[in-house]
């Protein structure tokens, strides 16, 4: 039986702003919080428009070469790294695959995970992400999952091709 849950109008609690200058604690506090889950803009550092090379001097402030190297999506996950610290708060992002491979690498996932004790739980490697809206996004992702805590049930998500169903593979460290 079809049942409609959108607009959301019974529990919505939405705020409209702009998360990467929104103080986080403000909307909900950690300690009421268990997951950050997101699809954050996939916007490469050439396409940034002044107020979003702005968002990301704001997140990442002076780290070597962070504002002119790193990806959009990226601060999504340094905000989050800051707002998790000392929680037990888990978090996932559908991100580009540019974040886990080439100059990237080395500035985010650095800060990430000696800076802020970010673990990866669970990650699912390159698919190809398209959908069925006008002027069909076609992108290939990953998603990646993480905490500030570890666990030992780590999971790695493969596919054969891009186009192909994912296969499980168990870990005991992904990085």
């Amino acid at each position: 039986q079809y049942f409609a849950r959108l607009p959301l109008k019974k529990s919505a609690n939405i705020h409209h702003g702009n998360s990467l200058r929104t103080n986080w604690e403000d909307i909900i506090s950690k300690n009421e919080l268990s997951y950050i889950l997101g699809n954050p803009p996939f916007i490469g550092k050439q396409l940034q428009n002044e107020e979003q090379k702005k968002d990301m001097e704001l997140v990442f402030g002076s780290i070597s070469n962070g504002n002119s190297t790193l990806d959009y999506v990226t601060a999504w996950y340094l905000k989050s790294a800051q707002y998790i610290k000392d929680t037990k708060i888990k978090v996932a992002f559908v991100s580009t695959n540019s974040i886990s491979q080439g100059e990237q690498v080395g500035i985010l996932w650095n800060k990430l995970l000696n800076q802020y004790g970010i673990k990866i739980h669970f990650a699912h490697k390159t698919f190809k992400w398209s959908n069925e809206a006008k002027g069909n996004a076609n992108v290939f992702c990953i998603i990646i999952g993480f905490a500030n805590f570890d666990i030992t049930d780590k999971k790695l998500f493969d596919y054969e091709t891009p186009n192909s169903e994912p296969h499980e593979i168990k870990a005991k460290n992904i990085n």
